[in-house]
């Protein structure tokens, strides 16, 4: 009886130091590469706001719109002022669909892309296949823009997305924007 409680607690023992080694190993790991990991997602953060607005440097702003501040970004080319870029997160069929959209000077939308969702897999490739992302290209709205047949919430959220961009256009086109 000894013997069996004895060998429990130095399995117990040896699992609490495996775990704890782990733990300090996953920890240092982390501590190290944090750095890099946001570098990185700052770096493609970038290159999708140069898909979405053809700009050569962007610097982030704040806007208020409905009480709440949104961080957007200023799109310059060759030192001009071109257009913003918002990132908003909506719901699609699921929740967490986060659309990024850029809309030019005069209201225009430029461009958009899915920066992360939590969708059914194959529905928002079924949208972008669908060429919905291209006709949203160049309208000053979403009205009209028909959605994607067996995709409808998929489609509805990127629109909600691109409306709660261009509000957001709306505010700092009013003059709400902060400097």
């Amino acid at each position: 009886m000894k013997r069996n409680v004895l060998s429990i607690v130095v399995a117990a023992l040896t699992l609490t130091l495996i775990a704890g080694v782990t733990t300090a190993l996953l920890a240092a790991t982390n501590l190290l590469t944090k750095d890099t990991i946001a570098s990185r997602n700052e770096q493609i953060e970038n290159q999708t706001r140069m898909q979405v607005l053809a700009a050569d440097k962007f610097e982030a702003a704040t806007v208020s719109v409905d009480g709440a501040d949104v961080t957007y970004y200023k799109g310059s080319k060759n030192g001009e002022l071109i257009g913003y870029v918002f990132t908003v997160t909506t719901t699609g069929k699921s929740a967490g669909l986060t659309v990024m959209t850029g809309v030019d000077t005069d209201g225009k939308v430029t461009g958009v892309a899915v920066t992360d969702d939590s969708e059914t897999a194959g529905y928002v490739d079924k949208v972008t296949k669908a060429g919905l992302l291209e006709r949203i290209a160049g309208q000053t709205s979403t009205d009209g823009v028909d959605t994607v047949s067996q995709a409808t919430k998929t489609s509805k959220g990127f629109l909600r997305g691109v409306d709660g961009a261009l509000k957001a256009y709306q505010a700092i086109a009013g003059g709400a924007a902060d400097e």
